[in-house]
């Protein structure tokens, strides 16, 4: 079976993939007729050319390769000199880059992990934490002022995905985080591990996740570089 590649550079011809209003281009991979990956390429508008394109690849090993080269042809020819994108560290395989040429550029944040049974969390009298609309595939969410997260359950573990704003206390996060947890060891008994994630220099964030018990892991997610040229 050999993979086929399609540049998408239109909405309706990418239902499904098409991710906003700075998609320039989709590239599918198909096998047998079936989409098996996509490469959703993204405008940002940057002045710095080398800044401008960035990737949101999503699917099978085997087709990353292509559907990458492709991407980057496609921003080549619109001006970019660099192609940028994120992946999580256990799910790129460094033959990727290898092939394509492209190198890690730097971490965009670390996971942590807890487990529930070891958690500290206790009750921080932190009057402002309060529980607000879920968003999308949450089960609950909790904030205090901007900062909140949202709790998604995968088989017996929480995930917290975490946004912010403005600065806070470690204190505050931390009540924050606490809150969150004691939550999910109320709610959901059968739970027995959390995972979070913190940008490598989000020290408020990484301290108030290792009062609550919290520690980091090698799992990361990482920012590959392209170099085209020019």
């Amino acid at each position: 079976m050999s993979v086929s590649l399609e540049v998408c550079r239109d909405r309706a011809d990418a239902t499904g993939h098409w991710e906003d209003e700075r998609t320039t281009a989709v590239v599918l991979a198909r096998e047998d007729g079936a989409v098996i990956g996509s490469v959703v390429v993204l405008d940002l508008g940057a002045d710095d050319p080398a800044l401008r394109f960035v990737a949101v690849p999503e699917g099978a090993f085997e087709a990353l390769v292509p559907m990458l080269r492709e991407a980057a042809g496609l921003v080549r020819s619109s001006g970019g000199t660099a192609l940028r994108w994120v992946a999580e560290s256990d799910e790129m395989p460094s033959s990727v880059p290898a092939e394509l040429g492209a190198a890690e550029d730097g971490d965009v944040y670390r996971w942590w992990q807890l487990d529930l049974s070891a958690a500290r969390a206790e009750d921080t009298g932190a009057g402002r934490v309060e529980e607000r609309p879920a968003g999308e595939g949450a089960v609950f969410r909790i904030g205090l002022d901007d900062a909140v997260f949202d709790v998604e359950l995968e088989d017996d573990t929480a995930v917290l995905v975490h946004d912010r704003e403005e600065e806070h206390t470690p204190g505050e996060l931390t009540a924050l985080v606490s809150a969150v947890v004691r939550r999910v060891r109320e709610d959901h008994p059968s739970v027995r591990a959390a995972e979070a994630y913190a940008a490598p220099d989000d020290d408020t964030l990484g301290a108030a996740l290792t009062a609550v018990g919290f520690a980091p892991t090698d799992r990361r997610a990482v920012e590959y570089l392209l170099p085209l040229g020019g």
